[in-house]
């Protein structure tokens, strides 16, 4: 590497360029060995330092291990008290499966690290903290980026509400709000499914505005992929989904509905206006420099 390693970031993912940062490593099953990577067959802290001391890599930074309950009951990191320097965990998923905060708990009793960040659920960070002894905290994108699109000129925007992802069995509110929409007719809609973030960032970039179903109360990756190509959008849902962030949630490019009623009557009131619509600035996702976001993250 360009830079010395203070960061070591596992996760279970593939190699994410866009996560990369100077002076952080990926490592786990997935990932292979190359510049900025580690591959790991055996989830432990001890595989992983026997790992770094063959590449003659620095351990003395800070360990952030990203997973989420499903992969604490089935592929946990174990022996974590074996790092010699800082241990975060980032926790995404934590409105998924039987008991996710509970999981949680059991498994920072066995493996514990220094603090814990909720990816996704900023609404849960006071509940999550009463259970924990350590720092519980959101902070949000966290280290995630997300990939941008070249702008649409706005005289090309498709005057459509897109929605892109999934319908399938675990999200019946999404497909039935979905379907209704499509039934009713009551405004411009498009449903959409895609293969990549990036090419998501482009559909979302040709139109004007995004609908945006969180489910189980979270927070989603999609709320900032939409920021990062550029575009409006309107969440079905709770303002209460973003805990104390209230810069994101009240954001001029972050719309709210509560209803299929109160959605269709928004989106019917921004169309007949496209172009204060379409005039409206959307920053991109506003992320921490990584030796910032661990200094917050890791603080008593």
């Amino acid at each position: 590497m360009k830079h010395p390693i203070t960061t070591v970031l596992f996760h279970y993912g593939t190699f994410q360029p866009l996560w990369q940062q100077a002076s952080l490593l990926q490592a786990g099953p997935r990932i292979p060995d190359g510049p900025e990577s580690l591959h790991l067959n055996e989830p432990t802290v001890p595989r992983l330092l026997e790992a770094l001391a063959r590449r003659r890599w620095d351990s003395r930074g800070v360990l952030l291990h990203y997973s989420d309950p499903f992969l604490m009951r089935s592929a946990p990191l174990r022996d974590v008290r074996a790092w010699p320097g800082p241990t975060l965990l980032a926790c995404g998923d934590l409105h998924h499966g039987p008991a996710p905060i509970e999981t949680l708990e059991g498994y920072l009793r066995k493996e514990p690290h220094d603090a814990v960040l909720l990816t996704f659920n900023p609404s849960s960070v006071d509940g999550v903290q009463q259970r924990l002894k350590v720092p519980v905290r959101c902070l949000a994108p966290t280290f995630f980026r997300y990939p941008t699109a070249t702008p649409t000129p706005i005289s090309q925007r498709r005057l459509e509400l897109l929605h892109v992802g999934s319908l399938g069995p675990h999200h019946p509110h999404r497909r039935e709000l979905v379907e209704a929409l499509i039934d009713r007719k009551s405004v411009p809609f498009r449903h959409a499914t895609t293969r990549s973030a990036e090419e998501a960032a482009t559909l979302y970039a040709q139109h004007a505005l995004v609908l945006n179903v969180p489910l189980n109360n979270d927070l989603n990756h999609r709320f900032f992929e939409v920021m990062a190509a550029g575009v409006a959008q309107v969440i079905v849902g709770d303002r209460n989904l973003m805990g104390d962030l209230h810069q994101l949630a009240d954001r001029p490019d972050v719309f709210w509905a509560n209803s299929l009623d109160e959605l269709e009557a928004l989106v019917q009131h921004l169309f007949a206006n496209p172009e204060a619509l379409l005039s409206i600035p959307v920053a991109s996702p506003s992320n921490l420099p990584l030796t910032n976001l661990l200094k917050q993250a890791l603080a008593p």
